[in-house]
């Protein structure tokens, strides 16, 4: 019985030196990711599913977010994304998403996620984007 004991003292000390260091380094160095909504008037029918969808990818952990739309910056990093009073307008047109100019975040961002109902052929030139498409 005292090498059990022994082993699971070594154990228990070494996975929970593990996991503290672990949450350490990751408290210390969130991961970036920047999260694009699609703000035009075609998002109007998918819109209430918005807010849902933006919740469940706030609640990943170790993470910084950066929120932003086609047209406009929301907020830069943040622990949280807070969308404040967004509504759909205008039309659609990514070029500002397209190309790293259009928003420095998008230079620093470790995952870039586009929301949006936006057909295949308004996505042809987003490939570095992870596309969640909304339906109503």
């Amino acid at each position: 019985m005292k090498p059990f004991g022994i082993w699971l003292i070594i154990s228990l000390l070494g996975f929970g030196g593990l996991g503290s260091a672990s949450h350490l380094y990751l408290s210390r160095h969130p991961r970036k990711v920047l999260v694009a909504l699609d703000s035009s008037f075609p998002m109007k029918p998918v819109w209430p599913r918005v807010d849902q969808t933006l919740e469940t990818l706030g609640r990943r952990r170790y993470t910084q977010f950066g929120l932003i739309t086609e047209k406009n910056r929301i907020h830069s990093w943040a622990p949280r994304l807070t969308p404040g009073r967004i509504t759909p307008y205008a039309p659609r047109d990514f070029s500002k998403l397209e190309n790293a100019t259009g928003y420095p975040e998008t230079e620093a961002a470790d995952e870039k996620i586009l929301l949006t109902n936006a057909t295949q052929e308004h996505l042809a030139r987003m490939d570095t984007w992870e596309v969640i498409r909304l339906t109503p």
